[in-house]
Formats: structure tokens, sequence, C-alpha cells
């Protein structure tokens, strides 16, 4: 019997066996970091300001151009070696959509409603980020089972705590968290990269055959 679930799952895998999405999410995360700085560091009052306003423009818009990016350097390194294959993407039920985003709703008034009460709430920014991140990051690890991810998972808790118990504070928290948490994304994603590149070497150029022939 031919398991299609673990086909399926395998085939997930194999989308990020070369590290190109996490280097990708780790420079987006690093912009966000360096966005997160420039807040902090430029006075209200500076013309600068609008330069910060540049700034988070680029990082959405190369939020919105990362998978045609990503997908540019795959038909170069990734699909010449290994080969392309996909699933029908499965839509999202009614049910889903809103139940994601009545979750999404909730976690959003629920943060407001803290940093309402407390405003001493902000100075938890980091952990907030680092838990939010981690708690996503397990999901997604589950889903794709590469253990890295359960690494980067845990990893986004512990410097998200770590960030918040040094009493760094909030802004300058978040600063911190984005550019440890970005690094460790694209150290994770360069080392997957490497390994990727040395387990599968291009085939020549008239191979008949893919990399694994003899």
């Amino acid at each position: 019997m031919v398991d299609i679930e673990k086909i399926e799952k395998r085939t997930i895998q194999s989308f990020y066996e070369d590290g190109l999405a996490e280097i990708a999410l780790g420079l987006i995360v690093l912009l966000l970091g360096g966005y997160f700085f420039a807040k902090e560091v430029v006075s209200e009052n500076s013309s600068f300001r609008a330069v910060l306003d540049v700034l988070f423009v680029l990082v959405i818009v190369f939020g919105f151009l990362a998978n045609r990016i990503l997908r540019f350097f795959k038909r170069r390194l990734t699909y010449p070696r290994t080969g392309y294959v996909t699933f029908k993407k499965k839509e999202l039920s009614p049910k889903r959509r809103v139940a994601t985003a009545v979750v999404a709703a909730i976690i959003s008034a629920s943060l407001a409603a803290l940093y309402g009460l407390s405003p001493s709430f902000k100075a938890l920014y980091p952990a907030v980020n680092g838990l939010l991140f981690g708690v996503a990051g397990l999901l997604f690890a589950n889903k794709v089972g590469l253990m890295r991810f359960y690494v980067l998972a845990a990893s986004s808790a512990v410097i998200g705590v770590a960030v918040t118990a040094a009493g760094i504070g909030d802004i300058k928290g978040i600063f911190l968290y984005y550019a440890i948490f970005g690094a460790a994304l694209i150290i994770s994603g360069l080392a997957a990269l490497v390994v990727y590149l040395h387990r599968s070497p291009r085939p020549a150029a008239d191979a008949s055959e893919g990399p694994d022939a003899h």
C-alpha cells in the first residue's frame, strides 16, 4: 500500500532541505531588527524618520517578493540537482479561515489588553515575540519533520526569554531578539545549503539520468 501522507511529507521536507527558505526568512527578520534599532536611535523630530518609513516599506516589499526570489534561486540551485515535485495545494475551508482569523484577533486583543493594563508589559515584548515565533516554529516543525526546525523553535523561545530577563528594554530588546534570531535562521539555512550542495552535486550536462544514477 502506498502511504500518500508519508510521500507528501517527504515532498515537503525536500522543499526545505536546501535551507534557502530559512535564509530568506532570516533576512526578513534581520530587516525588522534593523527597523526597530533605527526606531530606537532616531529621535522623534529627526528628518531620518522618513527613512524609517522607507525601511519598513522595504521590509514589507521584500516579504511579498521573498517567495519569487526563493523560487528564482531554487530553479538555479535545487531543481537541477534533485528535481521538483509538488502536490496540489489544499484550500483552507471557510471554517478554518474563520478559526485562523479568530485566533489572530484573540492574540492581538490579548496583547493590547495586557499593554493597556500594565505599560510595563512592554518590557516583556522580546519574550512574547520569542514565544510566539517558537510556537509557530514548533507547529511548522511538526508539519515538516526536520530536526533543525525544532531547534530553531526552541532557540526562538530561549532568545526571547533571555533578552527579557537581561532587562534590556522593549524596543532595544526586540531589536536584539530579531537580530540574534535572524542570524540563527541564516546560519541554519547556510549550514543546510552547504550540506545539501555537498550531498547533491549538479548532474553533468550530458547526463540522461538524475544525480543518483549509476
